[in-house]
Formats: structure tokens, C-alpha cells, sequence
């Protein structure tokens, strides 16, 4: 017989027992091994077609950030300048600013201007425009015409580490240049002009005496200074690239540039290449034609086009002896400025910056002080004044800028009065003859 106290343990034993088995009775069948989900990544920002999203839609994946090269991390391979991949041995060479006339407008179209990785466009004096283009990538077998340097010129060429490439200079910009450490003293031969006495090769006058038909190529140009150890890789930190545009762009598809009443352009976007082609004066009746680049024979792109808004004044060195004269400009390319970044069909706001801080290297950074990526490919900087407008309207954004007065004080010598002999006269001699 069970005592009571066995008679408990059994009931419970069993209850035990059925409530496991209630349990495996009610259990569900295993899980069949489903196939893996189909995802379709698309661009950031846009939406998923056919797909409305519920609190039961499964929250796609995050893409993989688009790779950054610079400010500081490029492979040997990869060109600070373009964020493009290129021969190593390239970058180990010093890069060339070269200075090309765009006025009178018979100097146009120029040759090599498609080539540089990056130009600068700025005022050289009574409004008209001149370039200083860099080249380190490509190499031209003509580029120019040639013309003088600016006092620009003295901020540029220490940025890029590079050398300089110039006619010549008023007495005033060549004892500035001189005076920069960049070109002081031992370094003069990083100034590569007629008046620091280089000769054809590399600087080739086509006609003597005309000032627009000096010319050069890089590949001469390198020879003529390998004696000083130029081909060695530059410091060239500061840009980065993507090849996708970062978020906050506004749609743009012109840029038009009023430098002023004489030197228009227009650059118009081509979404089907991605980049922007340049238009400008065809002549003093202000029609706009594309610009061509005589030696490739092809139209003057840009991948990005940047504008930099940046204090000028009046140097008080005369550059231009007509019609009364004008003085040229100090272009205070340094400490910071608004700056608006042109890439992929957008306008990104955001200022340049060039001081000790970026090592005296030229950045452009958005409002968080990040820099702004350009898109990879060769870059055009319009340098306007820091009074200069900007307007968006539409898809177009315009600058209207703002030339300084280089004429008033301007010290330019004046012209000697002309003494009216008459045809024919001949002088007489001091002691008469009898």
C-alpha cells in the first residue's frame, strides 16, 4: 500500500509528466531554410519604385560610403590634383604653373589650356582676365600664349609647389616675385621668364617683338630646370576627391561669371559627361562661343568649377600704359573667403581657407569644416572680387563682379608731348658752312 506521502509524489510525477507532453503535442513543425531576400541598393535619397513602406517593410542596408581620397590619404598612384590614377612617375616631378594670355581676344584660342589639372582665372588689370594653369599630369608640347606674371602668382605657385612660367613682369611684380621666399635668392630659377635670362628652348618666341607669341612645353621646361633637382614628388595635401557628389547640393546647371564689362563666361553643365564646358566673348560685342583649346583641338571642360570671393587692391605697379595707364592688383589669396563649389550639377556652399593652419595649402571646406570633395578630373577657379554678387535663380547661378579702380594714383609716367617736325626738314648744322 502507498502511504499518503507516496500517493502525493506519484500525482505529481505525473502531473509532471502530462504537462510535457501537452507541450510536445502542441509544439510547431521545424522551420524550412527560406532562400536569401533579393535586395536592390539604390542611390542614397531616392526611393525604391513599386515599394511602399510599412511598419512591416524591411529596412534595406546601409550603403557602403563612397570611397574619399585626400585631404592627406592618396596612393602613389593617384594625383592630388585630379583624384585620378595615373603613372607614379608623374607625381614625382615638380609641378608648372605656366601664365596664358586671354586678352586682346586674337590670343585666343590658346594652346594647352585643356590639359592643366587645375587654372585659376583672375582680373589682371582694367578688367580683363588672365589664367595660370597648372600641369602636372599632362604634358603639352605647346602651351600659351605666355604672358607676364601678377603679384597672384606669388600665393599660387608656393600652393602647388611650382614652378613659374611668365614672359616677364613689370619692374614693380618682378622685385614682388623676388622678393618671395618661393623665388628668393637661390630659388630664382623656379621664375622661368626672359628676364631671369631662360632662353629658346624652353621660352620660344614665334615672331620677335610680338608679345603674344611666346610659347613652351612642359617636357621642356622640365629639362631646363632637371640641373636644380625638380623632379622630385611635391607636397600637394589638401583636395579630396569622390566620385559621388556629397548630400546637400543644390541643382545648378550654368555658372555664369561677369569678371566685367569685357570678360563674360558661362559654364554650362552636360549631365550625359559630367562636366562643365567653358563659353566666352567672342569679341567686344559680348557673344558667347565655346572655347576651344588649339593644340587638342577639343572644347575647355571642367569636372568641377570653383569660385573663390577674395579681397583685391590695388598694388600701385602701373601694368598697362594705355589710354592713361592702370596699376595691377593684389589678390589677398590667404586667411579665408565665401567660396561655392560647382561638381556633379550641384552648388555646394562653402569657403576656402589658406593659412598656417592648412600649411598655406589652398582647402575649401563646407559650414562644418569638412572639406568639400571634388568630383575627380581637372578644376577651374574663377577668382572674383570679395564684394562680388551671387544669385541663383532657376538652375543658374550668376556672379556679378565688382572691379576694382586701378587707374586713380595709379603712378604711370606720363607720355611725352610729341614735337611736330615738319616732313622733309632737315637740321642745321651747329657751325654754318661758308
Amino acid at each position: 500500500m502507498l502511504n499518503s506521502k507516496d500517493l502525493r509524489f506519484s500525482v505529481c510525477a505525473w502531473g509532471i509528466f502530462l504537462a510535457l507532453f501537452a507541450l510536445g503535442a502542441c509544439a510547431p513543425a521545424a522551420t524550412k531554410t527560406l532562400p536569401p531576400i533579393a535586395v536592390t541598393v539604390y542611390h542614397t535619397g531616392s526611393s525604391t519604385p513599386g515599394v511602399q513602406a510599412t511598419a512591416s517593410t524591411p529596412v534595406p542596408p546601409t550603403e557602403t560610403p563612397v570611397a574619399q581620397w585626400g585631404p592627406d590619404n592618396f596612393p602613389e598612384n593617384v594625383n592630388p590634383l585630379t583624384g585620378e590614377t595615373v603613372d607614379p612617375a608623374k607625381l614625382k616631378r615638380i609641378p608648372i604653373a605656366i601664365k596664358i594670355s586671354n586678352f586682346p581676344y586674337s590670343v585666343r584660342p590658346q594652346f594647352g589650356l585643356s590639359l592643366a589639372d587645375a587654372v585659376f582665372e583672375h582680373l589682371a588689370e582694367a578688367g580683363v582676365t588672365r589664367f595660370t594653369a597648372v600641369f602636372l599630369q599632362n604634358d603639352a608640347t605647346k602651351v600659351g600664349s605666355i604672358r607676364s606674371a601678377r603679384f597672384i602668382d606669388t600665393e599660387v605657385a608656393p600652393i602647388f609647389g611650382s614652378l613659374l612660367v611668365t614672359s616677364g613682369s613689370s619692374l614693380g611684380t618682378m622685385g614682388h616675385l623676388r622678393a618671395s621666399p618661393w623665388f628668393a635668392g637661390e630659388n630664382l630659377w623656379r621664375l622661368i621668364s626672359e628676364e631671369t635670362h631662360y632662353v629658346c628652348p624652353p621660352l620660344c618666341r614665334e615672331t620677335p617683338d610680338d608679345t603674344n607669341t611666346l610659347f613652351a612645353s612642359t617636357e621642356a621646361l622640365r629639362t631646363a630646370t632637371a640641373a636644380q633637382g625638380s623632379n622630385t614628388r611635391a607636397d600637394l595635401s589638401g583636395w579630396a576627391f569622390t566620385v559621388a557628389a556629397p548630400s546637400g547640393g543644390i541643382p545648378v546647371t550654368e555658372v555664369l561669371v561677369d569678371f566685367s564689362s569685357a570678360a563674360h563666361v558661362s559654364w554650362r553643365y552636360n549631365p550625359v559627361s559630367g562636366r562643365y564646358a567653358r563659353w566666352q566673348d567672342k569679341d567686344a560685342s559680348g557673344e558667347l562661343i565655346a572655347h576651344f583649346d588649339a593644340l587638342a583641338n577639343q572644347p575647355i571642360t571642367a569636372a568641377n568649377v570653383v569660385v573663390l570671393f577674395v579681397n583685391h587692391q590695388n598694388n600701385f605697379v602701373p601694368e598697362d600704359f594705355r589710354d592713361g595707364g592702370n596699376c595691377g592688383l593684389e589678390i589677398q589669396l590667404w586667411t579665408i573667403g565665401p567660396a561655392k563649389v560647382f561638381r556633379d550639377g550641384q552648388l555646394f556652399e562653402g569657403n576656402w581657407q589658406r593659412d598656417e593652419t592648412t600649411k598655406w595649402k589652398l582647402q575649401i571646406k563646407g559650414g562644418a569644416g569638412e572639406i568639400i570633395p571634388f568630383h575627380p578630373g581637372n578644376t577651374w577657379f574663377s577668382v572674383v572680387t570679395l564684394n562680388a554678387t551671387g544669385t541663383l535663380a532657376g538652375s543658374t547661378y550668376a556672379v556679378t563682379n565688382k572691379v576694382p579702380d586701378t587707374r586713380f594714383e595709379c603712378p604711370v609716367p606720363p607720355t611725352e608731348t610729341p614735337t611736330l617736325t615738319p616732313e622733309g626738314f632737315v637740321a642745321p648744322a651747329d657751325t654754318p658752312v661758308p
